[in-house]
């Protein structure tokens, strides 16, 4: 031990710390790197919070406001005109009758009228289209848009 206090006092040029020095400066160096990894967190935690803050707020904001403005535009305002099942009541009357004519003649009704089966799936695509319209509406009134 003697020898080793003896080159410690010639390499730094004073005495060698004494154990309970030693202990100490292990205490505040434990310290030290405690707060520096607080310090690094904090930093880290700041840096995020700021990006929120500063950027990505005002980027999102501006964005969820034009797409409120939209829905409410279209589900609410009624700021697009679509044909409705109302507009279009009497086809699906019409081409029943169509149908009738055609089984009380024996004819397919295709041959009468060619996009008959089209034109009444358009119809009942129209009516699927609305319920979901009115579903949708009704799920944006329920988060308070109206």
């Amino acid at each position: 031990m003697n020898t080793k206090k003896s080159v410690f006092s010639k390499l730094f040029g004073k005495k060698p710390l004494t154990t309970t020095q030693l202990k100490k400066q292990k205490v505040a160096l434990g310290l030290v790197d405690e707060i520096n990894y607080e310090f690094q967190y904090l930093e880290e935690e700041t840096n995020r919070m700021s990006y929120v803050v500063e950027e990505w707020f005002d980027e999102k904001f501006n964005e969820f406001y034009e797409l409120r403005s939209d829905l409410r535009s279209i589900y609410f305002q009624n700021s697009e005109a679509y044909i409705s099942s109302a507009d279009v009541a009497g086809d699906k009357e019409k081409l029943e009758e169509i149908k009738v004519k055609a089984d009380e003649l024996g004819i397919d009704v295709n041959d009468v009228y060619d996009t008959w089966q089209e034109h009444m799936n358009a119809l009942e695509y129209l009516d699927s289209l609305e319920s979901k319209f009115d579903d949708q509406r009704g799920e944006l009134s329920s988060i308070g848009m109206s």
